[in-house]
């Protein structure tokens, strides 16, 4: 069988980018692993979604680990960056962000995980990341 490493900026992109694919191959017996950029700590929030005191990272990590389970993925790791905001934000900025972050220094840290995995396929997204969100752009 073969390892999938699917690459995504923030948490929930792994299921509105490629869930299907990543169920159709933890179904078909192949090792799976979803990396992510961040934590997604710049989301939209609706008012009342947080317990008080409850930080949206935390809940967006742990959502992260429950949807791998549930599409089957064996192993999730984050990059340990944090999240750019949209396009033209002071986020993007910001120490630590992964827009701004050095590509080559990403490059380093997605390519252990592979190395550790033995990745047959990696998958990312286009030019634009999508729609054109920083961190979409980072992946790619």
């Amino acid at each position: 069988m073969a390892t999938l490493v699917t690459v995504h900026a923030h948490p929930d992109d792994e299921a509105i980018a490629c869930g299907g694919t990543i169920a159709k191959a933890a179904k078909e017996g192949h090792r799976v692993v979803i990396v992510f950029g961040t934590r997604g700590e710049h989301g939209e929030v609706a008012e009342g979604f947080l317990e008080s005191g409850e930080e949206l990272a935390a809940r967006r990590e742990a959502e992260a680990h429950r949807a791998a389970e549930l599409l089957g993925a064996q192993r999730v790791e984050f990059l340990g960056y944090r999240d750019s905001g949209m396009m033209g934000t002071a986020e993007n900025d910001a120490p630590g962000s992964f827009w701004s972050a050095d590509v080559e220094e990403a490059a380093d840290r997605l390519a252990g995980i592979l190395k550790d995995e033995r990745a047959d396929a990696v998958t990312i997204y286009d030019p634009n990341g999508t729609y054109g969100h920083p961190d979409h752009i980072q992946v790619h």
